[in-house]
């Protein structure tokens, strides 16, 4: 029983730990960066020509001269390309496409710039530039992820019950089967504490036993599981744990251990006490 419970609860560990890291991940990306892009083309569907030329060189000065900008640099045509691969292709050539000139920004995650006062400012001078802050996806991908630790949060919950009954259950069908060998133990002088702790510690060696089993069987899965998301993704994903949440992974046998142990505790000396 510990095996199955310690290896799927090792799994929801793995995989809440992952959703933990992809969104702090996230809220680093989004508090680095963010892109200004351009129009190419006015309200009237007309191609802006030397227009937009005036309005990158605007936008750059206006971004490195602004507290809080490290540095602006111009999204070239290669770049461009690469980006819009993976959708059109890579053969098909972007210049027929209307796509807007794009800046990529690097702010300082310390110091941000207002962007607010950013916009006002890019508004004044170049009004066909807008910005982009990546938040607005980002935070749907953030809450997305927030959903899914809550949602483990709530299955270990589950699980931790399901041990505590299951214990409960198999621990008082074994003192049904064996109620004559314990009151003639108890007869002879056995306190409740001294067999309620055999027990114990007798259903702690096999917890134990079973834990480590279904932790080890659980690693590989979880191992699997994160090179799948990094061969999905190497930039939306956060696939690497830290010593520490290593730690805290290996901590749920001990867990388990520790409340089974404490659920046939109680279980046997309720009995007792009521029954004997």
């Amino acid at each position: 029983m510990c095996l199955l419970m310690v290896f799927i609860g090792t799994l929801l560990c793995g995989g809440g730990l992952l959703a933990y890291n992809s969104i702090q991940s996230w809220h680093q990306d989004v508090a680095k960066s963010l892109t200004v892009q351009i129009d190419t083309y006015d309200k009237e569907g007309q191609f802006r020509g030397d227009k937009v030329s005036t309005d990158v060189e605007n936008t750059l000065s206006i971004l490195r001269t602004t507290p809080g900008v490290l540095g602006a640099t111009l999204v070239d045509e290669t770049q461009m390309s690469e980006l819009m691969a993976p959708w059109i292709g890579a053969d098909i050539s972007i210049d027929s496409l209307p796509l807007p000139k794009l800046i990529d920004v690097e702010i300082d995650a310390k110091n941000p710039p207002s962007l607010e006062q950013l916009k006002m400012d890019l508004n004044t001078t170049v009004p066909y530039a807008t910005i982009d802050s990546h938040r607005i996806w980002l935070n749907d991908l953030m809450q997305l992820s927030n959903r899914v630790i809550q949602v483990i949060f709530f299955l270990l919950m589950l699980l931790v019950l399901t041990i505590i009954f299951t214990v409960a259950y198999t621990t008082r069908a074994s003192l049904n089967i064996h109620e004559s060998v314990i009151k003639l133990v108890h007869m002879m002088g056995a306190k409740d504490f001294y067999i309620t702790g055999k027990y114990a510690f007798y259903n702690l060696k096999r917890s134990f036993v079973g834990g480590f089993i279904g932790f080890i069987f659980a690693i590989p899965f979880i191992l699997i599981l994160m090179y799948c998301f990094k061969s999905a993704s190497n930039t939306i994903f956060q696939t690497n744990f830290t010593p520490l949440q290593w730690m805290i992974l290996s901590v749920w046998p001990i867990f388990v251990c520790c409340i089974s142990f404490v659920a046939t505790f109680k279980t046997v000396l309720s009995y007792l006490r009521r029954f004997l």
